[in-house]
């Protein structure tokens, strides 16, 4: 499979995007994270945190469209525990003009392959909220399980809502891998 995106490392003027991004209600509404206004301030210094702190246990990953360097979304992989071989993709965040055209599971597909392939992972899970329909046939189709609802996981919009709970361990990870020639 050629991809059509690439990842990059974050640069301190991706602060701004990141900023845009987490303005839009729309994409805020369907993200398993709490809400909260954040400044241009504040994401810049998260931003420069990410360059400059090398976490053990997450990375963070800009995306642009291949073989361009303006980026368009980002997506990460925390939670990374290396004596177990588990990790939580901690979703993904899209320009609003990529997102429902095949970029998240270009995204999702990239990830696996980073979390089965340079991390030697087993495990990775992901959640999804249970109204975020596109997410869950995103994260399907690219080879997660679910494993169950999580009831009343998340508070936002002043209201709990349910949470799936997805996983792709290495024996799906090799099928898709050699379904869509990763």
């Amino acid at each position: 499979m050629e991809f059509a995106i690439d990842f990059r490392p974050f640069r301190l003027e991706d602060a701004r995007f990141v900023n845009d991004l987490r303005r839009l209600e729309s994409m805020e509404s369907l993200l398993g994270g709490n809400k909260r206004p954040v400044s241009y301030e504040r994401d810049a210094k998260w931003v420069q945190d990410l360059m400059l702190g090398d976490s053990p246990n997450a990375i963070y990953f800009a995306i642009t469209a291949k073989g361009e360097d303006e980026i368009v979304g980002y997506a990460s992989i925390s939670e990374i525990n290396y004596q177990n071989g588990t990790c939580f993709w901690s979703g993904v965040k899209l320009d609003s003009q990529k997102a429902g055209r095949g970029w998240g599971t270009q995204v999702g597909l990239k990830i696996v392959k980073f979390a089965f392939e340079e991390l030697r992972m087993e495990r990775c899970k992901g959640e999804v909220l249970e109204e975020h329909d596109g997410a869950m046939r995103m994260m399907i189709k690219i080879g997660f399980k679910v494993e169950g609802l999580m009831r009343s996981a998340v508070f936002k919009s002043g209201k709990h809502h349910n949470q799936f709970l997805l996983s792709m361990v290495r024996a799906d990870y090799e099928r898709v891998k050699e379904d869509l020639d990763l």
